[in-house]
């Protein structure tokens, strides 16, 4: 066999003599030049004719080399993508490629280039941004995170010292938990670095090869290509830094002095071989993590009385106090007894603010008529966005603390969905990877929020639809429901420790819970729960649903 075949060098303007499609063969007789449906048409009826592999003898040309590994001496014009090979004209008259998916070995090139230049810069994106960082950071913590475990265990003896000889038995208890948790986060801190190194260099690895394939443009191999950026992307570890604390208990005078001593609270790293998580305990005792499954039956906790007229968005904060907000042109924090703890001032009201928290516990808003994405700093807000041209919807915080943003133009024909690093814009969901819209034309309101596995979850409100998105800004699926009695209106978004999706369903009065993969689990309605505008979820999985009355249910759906 040949060690290379010959060259095919393909006009990309030239067309067929008898259609419009691009010219791929040429009659050795009639020489007319025939595209692949008509050059089988022209065998079946001149059998004896020779028809080759179109040679042009024009300057713009485009060269490629595919041989056939059936059929020597011929030249591949298509790709047939069942089998996964490129196929030759006489395979497709004489095999049995003729039912299959056939594809212009050209234009699948083209898009085969494009797709492999989009993963490579993909992984560029995912090093320069992501796997550095987290190795910096991972370098970081693994030198103060002593530090914040010592700063916890002398607050614990301080107050252990108050409670004398009676309470000798539980500080050392505490101070036992703490240490093991300290040792834990070593030992996870130095595993996670480790990963983060090797898959640096696997990720550099592929990159080279990526750009050694382009630039050698080996054909066989740019055809049989695999994307390699998810896999990697699905192997990054998701980092929350532990936040711990010890809270304080006054001291009783005829109570358990256990009972009363206080609450040991952090967020313990721990790393799961199928997907790396951070799970959110309270021990006192060591405990072993569960999984948490949906309940069979939910337990309302609370109602909150807002004294608003409606609650367009929530977002809790660890305490479990909330930020909401309504019809007027403010968001109000409250406490767990619906106190009124502080007031921010917005130039939107009706539901035109999104609101969110980030990594510190900082409020985040999206203010519609003043264009801007501001952020609450010690009682000031600070302006870290403003646009031109368009206007946000909402927001939310990223597992990597980058910024989504929701927006609409200012004609309100367009949407789009934003990734922001700080002030900078790096990423755009507005069309999918073949430039088709992924928001419907006209359609401006959008909810936005990133599940645990990455995915970009967007609820297209007037369109009835959410829309569920990959990394790279791929369509994964699109969820909508006809089961209720009215039509499906998506108003409110947010997700659990288990990537659920969690939607209010407004005109139904209920929240819909579908998986990571658009299936449909629970619905939850009754509870006095009325056209539900927004839904957030806190501490251990608890659901908050603000209504049209102003009313926040709190909800238990996990266990």
């Amino acid at each position: 066999m040949a060690s290379e075949g010959p060259t095919i060098l393909i006009n990309v303007q030239e067309q067929c003599d008898l259609c419009d499609e691009p010219i791929l063969f040429q009659c050795g007789e009639c020489r007319i030049k025939l595209c692949s449906s008509c050059a089988n048409e022209h065998h079946l009826h001149e059998s004896k004719h020779d028809i080759k592999p179109y040679v042009s003898d024009k300057s713009e040309l485009k060269s490629i080399s595919v041989l056939c590994k059936i059929h020597v001496d011929r030249m591949c014009g298509l790709y047939c993508q069942d089998c996964e090979v490129p196929v030759c004209e006489q395979c497709i008259t004489t095999g049995h490629h003729g039912y299959h998916d056939l594809k212009n070995t050209q234009d699948l090139l083209q898009e085969k280039r494009t797709i492999i230049n989009l993963d490579t810069k993909e992984m560029e994106n995912i090093l320069e941004t992501q796997l550095v960082n987290i190795q910096k950071r991972l370098d970081v913590l693994a030198c103060t995170s002593p530090s914040k475990y010592e700063d916890l265990e002398e607050a614990v003896l301080q107050h252990g010292k108050k409670w004398h000889d009676a309470v000798e038995k539980v500080v050392k208890t505490f101070v036992s938990e703490i240490q093991r948790m300290k040792n834990g986060e070593k030992d996870i801190l130095n595993k996670l670095t480790q990963d983060i190194v090797n898959l640096i260099c696997n990720t550099e690895n592929n990159m080279k090869l990526n750009k050694e394939m382009i630039e050698a443009f080996e054909a066989e191999k740019i055809l049989g290509y695999k994307t390699k950026s998810e896999g990697i992307r699905s192997k990054i570890p998701e980092i929350n830094v532990p936040s711990p604390s010890f809270t304080e208990f006054e001291v009783p005078e005829s109570k358990i002095v256990h009972e009363n001593f206080g609450v040991l609270k952090t967020k313990v790293m721990s790393i799961d071989d199928e997907r790396r998580k951070s799970r959110e305990m309270v021990q006192t005792y060591v405990d072993q993590p569960t999984v948490p499954k949906l309940v069979e039956k939910l337990t309302q906790l609370r109602t909150i009385e807002t004294g608003l007229s409606a609650v367009y968005s929530l977002s809790c904060m660890e305490n479990s106090e909330l930020w909401v907000h309504g019809t007027d042109n403010s968001i109000v924090r409250i406490d767990r007894r619906n106190k009124k703890l502080e007031r921010i001032k917005t130039l939107s009201f009706d539901g035109n603010v999104g609101i969110t928290l980030n990594r510190e516990g900082e409020l985040v808003y999206t203010d519609f008529e003043d264009r801007s994405v501001n952020i609450l700093k010690k009682s000031q807000t600070h302006a870290v966005i403003r646009l031109s041209g368009w206007k946000p919807r909402d927001v939310c915080v990223t597992m990597e603390g980058d910024l989504l943003v929701s927006m609409s133009s200012d004609d309100e024909h367009r949407a789009r969905v934003v990734k922001y690093r700080g002030t900078k814009s790096v990423q755009e969901y507005h069309h999918d990877l073949k430039g088709r819209p992924l928001f419907p034309a006209g359609d401006t309101a959008l909810h936005v929020t990133e599940n645990k596995n990455w995915d970009v979850c967007v609820a297209v409100t007037s369109a009835q639809v959410v829309v569920v998105l990959n990394g790279l800004g791929a369509v994964r699926f699109k969820y909508s429901d006809k089961s209720g009695k009215k039509e499906f209106r998506p108003m409110g978004l947010a997700t659990d420790s288990q990537c659920h999706i969690l939607v209010t369903d407004y005109f139904n009065s209920r929240v819909q819970v579908i998986d990571k993969n658009g299936k449909l689990l629970r619905n939850i309605e009754g509870h006095g729960i009325y056209l539900p505008l927004s839904v957030c979820v806190c501490n251990y999985d608890t659901i908050y649903i603000g209504d049209s009355t102003g009313k926040i249910k709190q909800i238990q759906h996990l266990k």
